[in-house]
């Protein structure tokens, strides 16, 4: 079975809190192998979510 397309799993996890949308990229990043073109797409979503994570609790202080 193939794995789900990046684009896919971005627009599936679109609707949940920003916590519950980092831990779930996280989870995913840990399951691909190292160096893998699909791994880095994950970890380029994941920093973006943290990014506006951080920009969140700032804006919040």
């Amino acid at each position: 079975m193939k794995p789900t397309p990046i684009h896919e799993v971005l627009r599936r996890i679109q609707r949940l809190p920003l916590a519950q949308k980092a831990a779930d990229l996280a989870a995913l990043v840990k399951v691909e192998p190292p160096r893998s073109i699909r791994r880095r797409e994950l970890e380029t979503a994941l920093r973006d979510i943290r990014t506006r994570q951080l920009r969140k609790e700032s804006r919040a202080a």
